[in-house]
């Protein structure tokens, strides 16, 4: 007799069980201890079954943080849609890319902070502006260059060196904590400033 076909609650169940055992397996042994084998065990199902519902172990990781990014995706758009003029909407943007940091540090270091290790296949590069922070960053400077806010130079260029500037000022602390570090979101708030000055036109 033909096995049934699962129903979308069963397999909403096995995603979800899958997600748990990855989150778990990643909070106990970091980033060196994750292997499709070691979250299928913890999940209590085969290999071939994580990779019929991700595609792939990194599939399978970065599915630990769509959701939540793609609420603090719409955030970043209706910040970026609140403010008319390109660099007060960039000093907001960059504010709330702080917010993230600090009001959810969980997913900032699972997302923001995550450094691929050698056993994970590095995705294709894609550009800058495929994220939607990026792609706002870009849109201001774009537009701020364009009536003479900002000085003249590549604008994606300009863009990264904004969004360095302030994720190394949350970064630091994290990757540093046994340094006498001051907070990263003051230090955040700070770099913020420094970086819109930089990049005002020369007089």
């Amino acid at each position: 007799m033909p096995r049934k076909p699962a129903t979308d609650e069963q397999r909403e169940a096995v995603r979800r069980r899958l997600q748990a055992a990855a989150s778990a397996q990643y909070a106990a042994f970091g980033a060196g201890g994750v292997s499709a084998r070691a979250i299928a065990e913890r999940a209590g199902v085969s290999v071939g079954t994580l990779y019929t519902y991700f595609g792939s172990l990194q599939g399978l990781m970065q599915s630990l943080w769509m959701e939540p990014l793609d609420r603090i995706n719409v955030r970043l758009t209706r910040t970026a849609q609140a403010h008319a003029d390109p660099v007060e909407r960039l000093r907001k943007l960059l504010e709330a890319y702080v917010e993230v940091a600090t009001g959810a540090p969980e997913l900032f270091r699972g997302a923001f902070l995550f450094v691929r290790p050698e056993s994970l296949e590095k995705p294709p590069r894609d550009a800058l502006e495929s994220v939607v922070f990026g792609a706002l960053l870009l849109a201001a400077i774009e537009e701020a260059q364009a009536v003479g806010r900002i000085r003249t130079g590549e604008p994606r260029r300009l863009a990264q060196l904004a969004w360095s500037a302030v994720h190394g000022s949350l970064a630091l602390p994290v990757n540093f904590d046994r340094l006498d570090l001051d907070a990263g979101q003051a230090v955040a708030a700070d770099m913020i400033t420094a970086i819109l000055h930089s990049l005002e036109p020369a007089v």
